[in-house]
């Protein structure tokens, strides 16, 4: 009786965590490398709220690397133009901020990232 007991609890862990993964939005990438340092990343994550749009961001900011600023653009491009839902600006450090945006480019920790999701908001 008892094996079955675990066996059971088991199984409903492992459907909880297969469930959890399954909810992850799921996103295309395409990046545009420049010669200068900066990159342009599209990200196309379909029927994308402001939330999981803003959840892919961070996700895929924690993948940068090599460049030195990242503009990262999300959209739904399901519909004949696409839709942009959230934009943002990924810099390495105070140096590359310094450098690409004159300083206007803040952050508390680095790297730096500024997601703004305004586009979709109702």
């Amino acid at each position: 009786m008892r094996p079955s007991i675990i066996t059971a609890c088991i199984a409903a862990s492992l459907l909880a965590s297969l469930t959890a993964c399954g909810s992850d939005p799921s996103y295309t990438v395409r990046l545009d490398d420049m010669k200068d340092g900066s990159a342009t990343a599209h990200l196309s994550l379909p029927e994308a709220t402001p939330d999981e749009a803003d959840a892919a961001i961070r996700d895929y900011a924690g993948t940068i690397d090599g460049s030195e600023w990242v503009t990262i653009l999300l959209s739904d491009d399901t519909g004949r133009e696409g839709k942009l839902i959230c934009s943002a600006t990924w810099m390495k450090d105070e140096k590359a901020a310094r450098d690409w945006s004159g300083g206007r480019f803040t952050s508390d920790t680095w790297p730096g990232l500024d997601v703004r999701c305004p586009h979709g908001r109702r």
